[in-house]
């Protein structure tokens, strides 16, 4: 196995005997000049093949400890699950979970919407998305609300290869994640980087959000100080998500709740953040 780029001290990218390129986790397997050749091939703990490249700068943003949680919980939970899983749902999946632990321990309580009309649907998807969701809050020692649970369902329901997220007009989506980036391109006068991870979590909400409207399911705004506060501390930020606000007027005939601009602002600040650093 030569290993060939570093993600942090036990995260790297290598290549096999057949050069196929290889996430690989080890202890220690970070260290060292890059390239060299790893002999001693029990020191690997576990490989992904197949993963997207936009997951390697990720790597190195997640903590160890959530990362192999969220990795043993998903093994547990890909027994229960029939059919086959795309190999990027643990990177999907360990995003997701830092960035609500991470939330939460910032005070950032977003409150997430619970979908009744998702359980009805997928009743043993959202079972397993419950018993994963009970696991993260006792090993993690927080609070992830009853919404976090329609969230693993749908991200588990995306990465089933042969089904669909429940779409009603998957055109219409696709049309309304170019419409609003091309609002914060203009807004800001940067060209969004529509390979990175923080696009890639931005357009998701986004499709997110749209599948909400279709199933007539809102935030609760049971977060105004919050709110209020990232307005009064992102004024150029507020200004941009008050224009996708009024777009998403335009296409559902209503406001989002403050509970959704937050998760914009959000969203649109990673953006933001990543083009001027």
């Amino acid at each position: 196995m030569k290993v060939i780029k570093k993600i942090n001290n036990n995260v790297a990218i290598g290549l096999d005997g057949n050069n196929r390129e290889v996430v690989i986790f080890g202890r220690g397997i970070g260290f060292g000049e890059m390239p060299y050749e790893l002999k001693d091939l029990s020191k690997i703990d576990r490989t992904y093949y197949g993963i997207d490249r936009r997951y390697y700068g990720l790597l190195a943003e997640i903590p160890d400890k959530t990362f192999f949680l969220v990795t043993k919980l998903l093994d547990i939970a890909k027994t229960r699950i029939k059919g086959r899983l795309n190999p990027n749902l643990v990177f999907v999946l360990a995003d997701h979970i830092n960035f609500s632990i991470e939330r939460e321990r910032k005070g950032m309580n977003v409150t997430l919407p619970y979908s009744y009309e998702m359980e009805y649907d997928y009743p043993e998807l959202t079972r397993i998305a419950q018993w994963f969701v009970r696991k993260v809050n006792e090993k993690m020692k927080v609070h992830l609300g009853r919404g976090e649970v329609t969230s693993i369902t749908m991200h588990f329901l995306n990465a089933l290869e042969g089904e669909k997220m429940p779409e009603k007009n998957p055109d219409r989506t696709a049309r309304i994640i170019q419409e609003v980036t091309v609002l914060v391109e203009e807004y800001f006068g940067f060209a969004v980087d529509k390979n990175s991870f923080h696009y890639f979590r931005f357009k998701n909400h986004i499709k997110y959000f749209v599948l909400r409207k279709e199933r007539n399911e809102e935030f609760n705004d049971s977060n105004e100080e919050l709110y209020q506060e990232m307005k009064e501390k992102n004024p150029q930020i507020r200004k941009c998500v008050a224009k996708i606000d009024d777009y998403m007027e335009q296409e559902f005939g209503e406001r989002c709740p403050h509970e959704e601009l937050l998760y914009l602002m959000i969203h649109v600040n990673q953006l933001y953040a990543k083009e001027i650093n």
